[in-house]
């Protein structure tokens, strides 16, 4: 794909402590409700329902999910994050590269999935394994950068405005929602965050008011994401 910037999948892992470092408790903040608030609280789910987080990290989306009453297991390409966020939070691990999953097909409820799939060498073979590992009636909850957005990140490269640099393999949502479809994906509900980037001066003050209408500004949005039943 043209659009890796670099071919090192554990580029994230050898942040170590820095990691966190480079993430934005705005940005974070911002997908946690688009998750929570708008992705999932049309959804029944039955308490202790089995849900695997693909691409953990360092555990800020888990902690929310771990709030829930359900049986959390953590996914993360390195299996350093997921010892550490597991034995945080007392839950289950599966380590490994998220397209090739060491688990029988339809294995969990839900799946959530916060800024992963373009970091994958293949978001589409991410999510088709995703999809392998999915109960039937199952829900697949995603977000994800969004494509039309990608040349300001390449000239930040550039530029060296941006301090990291990754597998970076964004996607379309238009593209997404094909996907799904032909995949027979139901009950889709698309939505998103950040209108524009939240580093410029007094973005944050203005950003959520945009954020209410993520479901109509997500096609423009920096991040999209989606909720889908299989």
């Amino acid at each position: 794909m043209k659009d890796n910037l670099k071919q090192d999948p554990y580029y994230y892992e050898k942040l170590g402590n820095d990691f966190n470092k480079f993430m934005s408790d705005y940005d974070v903040s911002r997908r946690i409700d688009l998750i929570f608030n708008y992705l999932l609280n049309h959804i029944q789910i039955p308490e202790n329902a089995s849900v695997l987080e693909i691409g953990c990290g360092t555990g800020k989306i888990s902690a929310q999910i771990f709030q829930r009453p359900w049986k959390l297991t953590v996914n993360d390409i390195s299996d350093k994050l997921c010892q550490r966020v597991a034995g945080t939070l007392n839950c289950a691990y599966l380590a490994g590269d998220c397209q090739q999953l060491a688990c029988k097909d339809e294995s969990f409820d839900i799946i959530i999935s916060s800024e992963c799939i373009e970091h994958t060498l293949d978001p589409w073979a991410a999510l088709k394994e995703m999809h392998r590992v999915l109960k039937k009636n199952g829900y697949l909850i995603v977000t994800t950068p969004n494509k039309i957005w990608f040349p300001v990140l390449q000239i930040a490269n550039l530029l060296k405005i941006r301090k990291f640099n990754g597998i970076e393999h964004w996607t379309w949502p238009s593209a997404m929602k094909n996907w799904l479809k032909q995949n027979g994906f139901s009950d889709i509900r698309f939505g998103g965050c950040h209108l524009f980037p939240w580093q410029l001066p007094l973005a944050k003050h203005f950003l959520p008011f945009f954020d209410k209408s993520g479901n109509i500004f997500y096609p423009i949005m920096i991040n999209y994401g989606f909720s889908a039943k299989k």
